[in-house]
This record gives C-alpha cells, structure tokens and sequence, in this order.
C-alpha cells in the first residue's frame, strides 16, 4: 500500500486517515511500525480471512455482487490447502 499508485488509490477510496500513520511511518524507515499501524478494518476489507464458513459467506457476497470468477490465494501448505478449498466452495456444509 506504499507504492505511490495503490497509495493514490486507497486515498480515492476514503482510506487516507486511517493509512497515513502507516505511510508515515514507512517514509521514516520504520517499517515495524508501520506493519503494525494498518487498522485491523483495512486489513478485513482487503483480505478474506476467518473460519471456512466466514470465508465461503465473504466468498459469496463477492459473486453476489457480479464476481464471476473468485480466485482465493490460499496461504497455506498442499494438503491443508486443499482441504479449506473444498470447506469453502459454494454448497460445502459447514460441517466439512
């Protein structure tokens, strides 16, 4: 969010006030501090994140509102991976 383009951008979305103690900081050097000054609510809207059942409904919401194709980049090893892809894909129970 410091590359001076997606900067801009997160400006023209409203973001400014709650970013600039990040910028800030990262102008200073201290990139600790700015790592730790990203307000929690940035960071939800930005990354999918939560329990399969939070990330399927997020996931949802996005096609519900014309995402065709959601492409989630799972961080995570192979097989873990693989298991929260099939928790997540639509129709999955919240039991699987």
């Amino acid at each position: 969010m410091n590359v001076p383009v997606y900067a801009a951008f997160h400006e023209w979305l409203g973001r400014g006030p709650q970013l600039q103690p990040m910028w800030d900081a990262w102008k200073a050097g201290d990139r600790e501090a700015a790592t730790k000054s990203v307000p929690d609510e940035v960071i939800d809207d930005l990354i999918v994140h939560g329990s399969p059942a939070e990330i399927r409904e997020k996931l949802a919401r996005y096609a519900a509102n014309g995402v065709t194709t959601p492409a989630p980049a799972v961080l995570a090893g192979a097989d873990d991976a693989r298991r929260l892809l099939a928790e997540i894909a639509p129709g999955a129970s919240a039991g699987t």
